[in-house]
């Protein structure tokens, strides 16, 4: 082989290569049908743009009319348009629309019997452990614990202890300390919730303000 001469073997494979296809309009025009085509039967021919025109974009916030603030707290811009007359007007309407909801008697247990523990609470004002009523001594824990199982909860437990004639009696053993509570029943936050209630306020009085009118 001379110098300078290329490999016949490149030669050789570079011929072996097939010739490169034409991209004719033709053949674009089919990809073009066949993508109508499909949109057609999927139904999207008539789909709504998603994209937004730039026209109907937002403006922007810093170019945005700013938002006007209210005046109720500026004194003077409140003097111009209201006066005491108003004010007054003012009040007597919103006393005209005032209810005072009296307190009414607690309401009856679902069934219509048995004795409320709510009331019971606020009747008693000795605290948990204080005893009050005399009690058997004999096996008071057992009775006690077993007793208590047989109820979900305390205050459960409670109703129907009171319904056995308790605090009076105990039957069951259900208050070995003698406190008038059953199953460790605690009638403290009743009793609290009752001195947190809010004083109905029925009276009123008007107090004049000096001020520009």
């Amino acid at each position: 082989m001379k110098p300078g001469a290329a490999p016949a073997a490149s030669t050789s494979s570079a011929s072996a290569l097939p010739p490169a296809a034409p991209v004719s309009a033709s053949s674009l025009d089919a990809n073009a049908a066949i993508a109508a085509e499909t949109t057609a039967m999927l139904g999207l021919d008539n789909a709504p743009a998603t994209g937004a025109p730039l026209s109907a974009m937002a403006p922007d916030a810093a170019t945005a009319a700013p938002v006007s603030l209210s005046d109720e707290q500026s004194f003077a811009a409140v003097s111009e348009r209201e006066s005491i007359e108003s004010d007054a007007a003012r009040i007597d309407a919103n006393r005209a629309q005032y209810v005072v909801i009296q307190p009414t008697e607690l309401p009856p247990r679902p069934d219509g019997t048995g004795a409320s523990i709510v009331a019971f609470a606020l009747a008693t004002t000795n605290d948990p452990g204080q005893p009050l009523y005399s009690r058997v001594g004999i096996a008071a824990n057992s009775r006690f614990e077993r007793a208590c199982a047989k109820h979900g909860s305390p205050d459960r437990a409670q109703e129907a202890f009171l319904d056995a004639g308790g605090p009076e009696r105990d039957f069951h053993g259900m208050d070995p300390d003698g406190d008038g509570f059953a199953c460790q029943w605690d009638p403290r936050p009743f009793r609290a919730a009752r001195d947190a209630a809010p004083e109905v306020v029925d009276t009123y009085e008007d107090v004049e303000t000096s001020g520009e009118s």
